[in-house]
């Protein structure tokens, strides 16, 4: 029996985008969330952008964990703003993520945001955004890549066995963050970037896995694969645990 929850692979459910090709909408997602998941010995399934309540609560009865992707800016109306001039306006169907995200942080299962995911997860829990870095061009955009210091231990530092005070280095797709300064309820800053910028907020209850990344691990090489691989981990312990 032991064996069998040891090898159990855990259901990951993931947020999918919607773009146009060939003047059609499509459901996409980038394989690279897939596969890393998958190498962490979880089975990855994917959720359309479709915004009916029942279908994402029977959606995530099935679950045993979720990522949240990246992808274009949430309107700032989300979180009580006016766009910002640089605000992509672009995402399509947002309100699916919205309504994902607020019924993910109603369950106790493990949940990990990508970038724009890790945005999400401030906003649903009533944060805030910095709509526009203003060193964006220069340090965070086009996936270049920079130091980020742990500044609290948590789920982050124990996937990556450091600890506080060191540092990693981290790549960098964004112009957005959290902002440190109005965080979601039960969310703290772990990690922040070389200039002070949020790249990793977590929940503050130590038993509950929900982590925020404003880099992207799955673009990274096996350096990163220990926060997959502990998403995997909680998620299985959740199934065991709560099933």
């Amino acid at each position: 029996m032991a064996s069998e929850k040891t090898n159990y692979a855990p259901l990951i459910l993931l947020n999918m985008a919607v773009d146009t090709v060939n003047d059609w909408e499509n459901e996409v997602i980038c394989s690279n969330y897939v596969q890393k998941l998958s190498d962490a010995g979880a089975i990855p399934f994917c959720m359309p952008s479709i915004e009916k309540s029942t279908h994402i609560e029977t959606l995530l009865d099935l679950a045993d964990g979720v990522l949240l992707i990246g992808g274009k800016d949430y309107h700032p109306s989300y979180y009580s703003q006016e766009p910002h001039k640089e605000t992509n306006l672009l995402r399509k169907r947002p309100h699916f993520d919205i309504a994902l995200g607020e019924a993910v942080m109603r369950r106790n299962f493990p949940v990990l945001g990508i970038c724009a995911g890790c945005q999400l997860l401030n906003i649903v829990t009533g944060g805030e955004l910095i709509q526009h870095l203003p060193n964006a061009d220069e340090a965070h955009r086009g996936g270049l890549f920079h130091g980020a210091t742990v500044v609290k231990d948590g789920f982050f530092s124990r996937a990556l066995g450091i600890c506080a005070g060191e540092s990693v280095t981290v790549n960098s797709y964004h112009h957005q963050a959290v902002d440190p300064e109005k965080l979601g309820n039960g969310l703290q800053v772990t990690a922040r970037a070389f200039d002070g910028t949020v790249e990793v907020i977590e929940a503050i209850d130590p038993e509950r896995m929900i982590m925020g990344l404003q880099f992207h691990p799955e673009r990274m090489d096996e350096e990163m694969a220990g926060l997959f691989q502990l998403l995997v981990e909680k998620a299985r312990h959740w199934h065991t645990a709560a099933k």
